[in-house]
């Protein structure tokens, strides 16, 4: 009987760890009601931006044209976790706002990308070598968001029964002092992160330099939607509309002739 108990415990404790590890890899989602609604049609994002509204604010949404919760002033930063489409507007689902609890949908032309790791290897692509195995010597390394970029803010240590260092480096890229960088798309529940080759427990390579270019709307000089607008979800939608009135106007003229 001990010994059924014994087995089935350790068949608990293997369930636990498998629902741990997939737990780890679960996208958050918003709980918020356009979402639930159109969640087919928003396209994952998972970036960090910064408000900088025309105006010197930004209105964060319900939903796109919804009712404002909150209006917040231009520098406040958060993450974008999904986009939408609308009839010439797009939309961003914008959450952890450093300042603020709020939450919501804000138009994507108010905000400006924080420069990340993606944007690096954009604008590097020419420079960076695609490897499937980079050797490395070191069990431990500080992680960057990019190459002399900012510190991610932790200590990421190898462990040989999951993944050897030199089979998680993927991407290879030397920059202007000559120093190897390394990029791990993902270890561990760590995603997209640096480490300097030739120094890995080196925290002073930071530039202290972080790009914010002007928001479109900036860019533009005018504000991005007028609240309480209808914004349409595709060309299909305003079509529609259309058809719609114009069999309203059919009608009215109908009624309006003298023959009716």
């Amino acid at each position: 009987m001990k010994k059924k108990f014994f087995t089935l415990f350790l068949a608990l404790l293997a369930v636990l760890a498998l629902a741990s590890s997939a737990s780890a890899d679960v996208i958050w989602e918003p709980v918020n009601s356009f979402y639930e609604r159109h969640k087919e049609e928003c396209t994952y994002v998972n970036r960090a931006y910064q408000l900088e509204g025309y105006g010197g604010t930004v209105t964060v949404f319900t939903a796109p044209n919804g009712m404002s919760k909150v209006t917040l002033e231009n520098g406040t930063r958060g993450r974008v976790q999904f986009t939408w489409k609308g009839i010439g507007v797009a939309w961003g689902y914008l959450y952890q706002l450093n300042g603020s609890d709020a939450e919501g949908w804000v138009p994507m032309d108010d905000l400006s990308l924080i420069y990340d790791s993606k944007q690096f290897v954009e604008d590097h692509k020419a420079e960076i070598q695609e490897l499937e195995e980079v050797p490395v010597d070191f069990q431990e390394a500080v992680l960057y968001s990019y190459p002399n970029g900012p510190l991610k803010g932790y200590t990421l240590e190898e462990d040989p029964d999951y993944l050897l260092f030199s089979q998680a480096f993927d991407k290879l890229y030397t920059d202007e002092n000559g120093l190897r960088w390394g990029h791990i798309s993902y270890y561990f529940g760590h995603e997209d992160g640096w480490a300097c080759l030739d120094g890995p427990m080196n925290e002073g390579l930071d530039t202290n330099i972080v790009p914010v270019a002007p928001s479109a709307a900036q860019t533009r000089g005018s504000v991005t939607v007028t609240p309480g607008l209808p914004v349409l979800p595709s060309a299909i939608g305003l079509v529609a509309a259309v058809v719609a009135a114009t069999v309203v106007l059919i009608r009215r003229k109908k009624r309006n002739s003298p023959d009716a």
